[in-house]
């Protein structure tokens, strides 16, 4: 198990990306693309949209790798939110008639195989599984 806590900032995506290229290291390139995708995607939106008058907080990325999956947790101590219940986006049409925003959360249930959420005391924990290609 890998852990790694960093500040809820936009400057923090590169560090968060490059200790899971660190954590997957000879897992594949399109497994750490996918991965790397999902959990750029769910930080991106706490760090945006998870402290609303600008305090400061903490994002924690855990990562577990095993012979079948590795499985990714994303703790904030961010507002309450369960991407989950956001409604899918309208694909089929024309992408300026669409509105903002929707995309990051289907391109996590995309890439992922598995994805979950649960509040934890003041925390968020976002719960992602992504099995090994060989495991299937």
């Amino acid at each position: 198990m890998a852990e790694l806590t960093v500040r809820a900032d936009l400057g923090a995506l590169a560090s968060i990306a490059e200790f899971l290229a660190g954590a997957l290291a000879g897992s594949g390139d399109d497994l750490v693309f996918a991965v790397q995708l999902a959990v750029d995607e769910a930080c991106s939106n706490t760090i945006l949209y998870g402290y609303p008058d600008g305090e400061a907080g903490t994002i924690t990325v855990t990562c577990i790798v095993d012979d079948d999956a590795v499985r990714v947790t994303i703790a904030d101590d961010g507002v309450p939110f369960d991407p989950l219940t956001a409604p899918p986006p309208l694909l089929d049409i024309p992408a300026e008639e669409r509105p903002i925003g929707g995309l990051g959360v289907h391109f996590i249930r995309t890439v992922m195989d598995s994805v979950a959420y649960a509040r934890e005391g003041e925390r968020n924990v976002l719960s992602m599984e992504k099995r090994r290609p060989d495991s299937l």
